[in-house]
């Protein structure tokens, strides 16, 4: 699991560089509010690119080659991002990072939910969201202690972020990280598959004895013709586990997360630059220790949907209290604690539990493909709020704490009314969510 680290990391440094690197930026290039609504915008262009291809990629070449390209890519963002001289060149580097990163999230998430065991894979696979707030405290931590004193430049932290997935290169091709067993038997290598799927769940026979039962049900993609393949995708906005996935993504990104974190400095315009990283870096601890519980405890304890809807409660009630402290004038500090407790409203469900939940109730034959239209809409929904984010906060500061207010409370209900449990289900069943598919003993 260390060694999928690096897109996460990478995600989370880019989030938290961008926040903290958007006043320095904006007085370099001399951005106006609608160069900065495309800067901050250009991610989810390179997102969409690699959703589109590197989703055909992880179903046709497998979930390894695919990480490997993904961390290869993200070290071409991070370099030519480090040396822009324009603000063109700035934005394709954004864009080709974000690329690296959305393609490696999805696919680490893929692979680690086909490798883990049922009873535990709640939290391995949620500690993505740990190694993307990894990211954003070291960057945030390294920004307060030498951007904040002028030690260093911004171009400097936009560079160390390439370090990250060259290790990761390093160590994937070096080390013998093994192909998922699940795509390895949807391809037609049952004994590799079964071989890797031993070694993944040493101990857990009785699991090993219903996952080759499932198998047996199923032919390989080597049996189906590209007709086939069509027909499959033609059918996947029909199935419940797809359309539950890509619902939970746009509730999260309506959570409003995106915006908040990349227009930080922003929200709290007025307080000076090392105040504003202060409060970042206490949001962004205070982020990251309440995952702790979620990741490590919570998620395979109580299940995923109940978290979900404690984290819609939560942030639409901090939105709602940040909106109250704007309007009644109380000062930015009350509206900067808010913002903190927010973030840690989002750890306690949006930020772990989607990477588990909307990757194990996708279609098993189209898990790789499924997983990058899901995403892709949620990014949509982030991508809207993203780039209305500058125009409400110009117009009223209040105004966007009460947009996501309404969004976390809709998201809400949409988690109680329609989500069902999936903790500690076998893979093959999570995937059959509106019929699971059942052991004859």
């Amino acid at each position: 699991r260390l060694v999928t680290f690096a897109s996460s990391f990478s995600e989370g440094w880019d989030l938290s560089i961008f926040a903290l690197i958007l006043v320095p930026v904006k007085k370099e290039f001399n951005l106006t509010t609608d160069d900065l609504v495309l800067l901050a915008s250009v991610p989810m262009a390179g997102g969409l690119a690699g959703y589109l291809f590197m989703g055909w990629c992880m179903d046709m070449f497998g979930r390894k080659p695919t990480i490997i390209t993904s961390y290869a890519i993200c070290f071409m963002g991070c370099s030519l991002m480090a040396t822009a001289t324009t603000v063109f060149a700035l934005g394709v580097g954004r864009g080709i990072l974000a690329l690296g990163i959305r393609s490696g999230v999805m696919t680490v998430s893929v692979y680690m939910s086909e490798l883990s065991p049922a009873g535990s894979r709640g939290t391995l696979v949620s500690i993505e969201e740990i190694y993307i707030n990894i990211g954003i405290l070291c960057a945030t931590f390294a920004a307060w202690v030498l951007m904040g004193t002028e030690i260093l430049t911004w171009r400097t932290y936009v560079s160390i972020g390439a370090c990250a997935p060259a290790l990761a290169l390093i160590c994937i091709l070096t080390l013998q990280v093994p192909e998922s067993p699940r795509y390895l038997q949807m391809w037609g290598k049952q004994d590799e598959a079964v071989a890797v799927l031993r070694s993944a769940l040493i101990g857990k026979e009785e699991e090993v004895q219903n996952v080759l039962h499932f198998w047996q049900e199923e032919d390989s993609m080597t049996q189906k013709t590209w007709k086939d393949h069509l027909t499959e995708i033609k059918a996947l906005p029909f199935h419940l586990g797809f359309r539950l996935a890509t619902y939970c993504w746009i509730a999260r990104g309506g959570s409003g997360i995106i915006v908040v974190g990349t227009y930080f400095g922003l929200l709290l315009e007025g307080v000076g630059h090392e105040v504003m990283l202060r409060w970042y870096a206490i949001a962004m601890l205070a982020k990251t220790l309440a995952l702790i519980p979620s990741v490590g405890w919570l998620i395979d304890a109580i299940g995923r949907r109940a978290m979900f809807l404690a984290s819609a409660l939560a942030c639409a009630g901090s939105m709602a209290a940040a909106a109250g402290m704007h309007l009644s004038g109380i000062g930015m500090t009350a509206v900067a604690i808010c913002l903190v407790l927010y973030f840690m409203s989002f750890s306690i469900g949006y930020g772990p539990v989607v990477w588990v939940y909307c990757f194990e109730i996708l279609p098993h034959r189209q898990r790789g493909r499924a997983a990058t239209v899901s995403m892709l809409c949620g990014d949509i929904g982030s991508g809207i709020l993203l780039i209305l984010g500058p125009y409400l906060i110009r117009h009223h500061g209040a105004l966007p704490y009460l947009v996501l207010m309404v969004t976390n409370l809709l998201a809400a209900g949409f988690f109680y009314s329609k989500c069902p449990e999936t903790a500690g289900m076998v893979l093959e069943c999570a995937s059959h969510v509106e019929t699971p598919p059942r052991r004859d003993d």
